[in-house]
């Protein structure tokens, strides 16, 4: 396209010629940031199949760990006031059961806070916010719950989210 009026001389097509570039600046801008956008979707529904397939495995080991394990503590009642054969064999299965039974809560506990974490990444990035953890060491050892600890923190940061204007 030209000015009938213009010559087109060497400003003339060096002016088309940074729109032209700028054009298609923009557009290759654009096809990344929705690349990136897809990518970011893809990561997202991966991270909710692990945390749905994390939750359901673990609900999965839990009901029957429950089930073996409430005959089992009632038989450990049972022999603890006589002087039966078994008792040790009985504590052995107690004590493994039990630690199974923590490992799957400790799962379980893992695909709850699985998908905070990946909505205060995104949130963060959408933000243009950085992350970052300054904790000097305190000068004293803080005994604290770390589930509620890691629940507290999980809600402050949510809480910190939610309240920026979006």
């Amino acid at each position: 396209m030209s000015n009938p009026r213009k010559r087109p001389d060497q400003s003339y097509r060096t002016f088309f010629e940074l729109v032209g570039g700028n054009i298609s600046t923009a557009v290759a801008d654009a096809r990344t940031y929705q690349e990136e956008r897809k990518r970011a979707e893809a990561l997202a529904e991966i991270g909710r199949a692990k945390t749905a397939f994390f939750s359901n495995i673990s609900y999965g080991f839990r009901t029957p760990l429950t089930l073996i394990l409430g005959p089992l503590k009632a038989m450990l009642e049972r022999v603890r006031s006589s002087a039966a054969v078994g008792r040790e064999e009985l504590q052995l299965a107690d004590r493994n059961g039990m630690r199974l039974l923590k490992l799957v809560n400790a799962l379980l506990e893992a695909a709850r806070v699985l998908p905070h974490r990946s909505r205060f990444q995104s949130a963060m990035e959408r933000a243009g916010l950085e992350f970052v953890i300054d904790c000097p060491p305190l000068p004293e050892p803080a005994y604290v719950d770390r589930e509620m600890w890691e629940k507290i923190i999980l809600n402050l940061v949510s809480n910190a989210f939610f309240s920026i204007p979006q």
